[in-house]
């Protein structure tokens, strides 16, 4: 029989930090970045558990925290704020593991941080309704285990859940110095696809810009004094200028002998690589068609280089 209840929380009060001692179970690289701010801002950390190689053992020493194993018995006595980040398909199994022992009674929190999968999943760890369920992604790439604090400064974080939920979550995105937007679970999957889209897009490009440089015999400095400020400098502009207005290429002036080159010497040295430069370019094309930069039948001279 649970008896163990948390203060009920009001949003016009804030977020007090050294009122909600937390817990993180499966950490990985989103996990410790998380762990690591939220212990910077005042959060107790009580205990971390589950992940592999030894993660959940280092964070729980460098934050001075308890090791905790499955089936987290009486978690939720000790920990308001209970965060899961493990990978997506252990999610539910976390879940069902607190459920079995963590004990959650009334006024704490369940955070997740999938981008796709809606806060309802964490509904089996609270059968009764005692916490509020959170969805909390932060949209940002974290390639790895950083122990940069102001990882989460200016991001935006996608929040998801109910009114209780949304409010907690907005308020703390903003004590970690981000900017919170409310999503609907219908909308978590196309959300979480733009940001694979732009951020992870941006390293397969890079990556295939890269193999193209080692093929043409180039040295690093084509990559680390070329192909990356570029990327930065493009960035830059769309910030500044917008599209379509800010859009460069051969797309964008109609060079159709340029495109057929590059398509040639793609096929001949790097193959694998014509099909992303064909759909890349067709993007850029609608870009192109739409901002009036190119006329009709420049459009249709490319399309037929493009559309095979």
């Amino acid at each position: 029989m649970i008896d163990h209840s948390w203060p009920e929380w009001k949003p016009s009060r804030g977020i007090q930090p050294r009122e909600w001692p937390f817990a993180c179970i499966g950490p990985g690289r989103v996990g410790c970045a998380l762990s690591r701010a939220l212990a910077e801002l005042g959060f107790p950390a009580v205990a971390i558990g589950g992940g592999g190689g030894g993660t959940a053992e280092a964070l729980a020493q460098e934050l001075g925290a308890e090791v905790i194993m499955d089936p987290f018995t009486g978690l939720g006595d000790r920990a308001r704020l209970i965060v899961l980040t493990p990978p997506d398909r252990k999610l539910e199994e976390a879940a069902l593991s607190l459920h079995a022992g963590a004990e959650l009674g009334r006024g704490g929190c369940l955070i997740q941080t999938s981008a796709a999968l809606p806060s309802s999943i964490l509904e089996s760890a609270d059968q009764e309704g005692n916490f509020f369920l959170l969805s909390f992604h932060p949209l940002k790439p974290f390639p790895d285990r950083d122990r940069d604090l102001r990882q989460f400064i200016d991001i935006l974080i996608g929040i998801e859940g109910d009114d209780r939920a949304f409010h907690f979550g907005e308020s703390l995105a903003l004590l970690l110095g981000a900017n919170p937007i409310r999503l609907s679970s219908d909308v978590k999957s196309a959300y979480h696809a733009a940001g694979v889209l732009a951020l992870t897009g941006v390293m397969a490009l890079a990556w295939a810009a890269d193999l193209m440089g080692g093929s043409m015999d180039l040295k690093r400095e084509f990559m680390t004094k070329g192909i990356l400020p570029g990327m930065r400098a493009a960035i830059d502009a769309v910030e500044t200028h917008g599209l379509p207005g800010v859009l460069t290429g051969p797309v964008s002036r109609g060079d159709d002998h340029v495109i057929a080159g590059h398509l040639e010497v793609l096929a001949e040295g790097n193959p694998e690589l014509v099909s992303l430069y064909r759909q890349i370019l067709l993007v850029t094309l609608r870009i192109a068609e739409e901002g009036g930069q190119i006329d009709g039948e420049t459009a249709e001279k490319l399309h037929a280089l493009l559309d095979i």
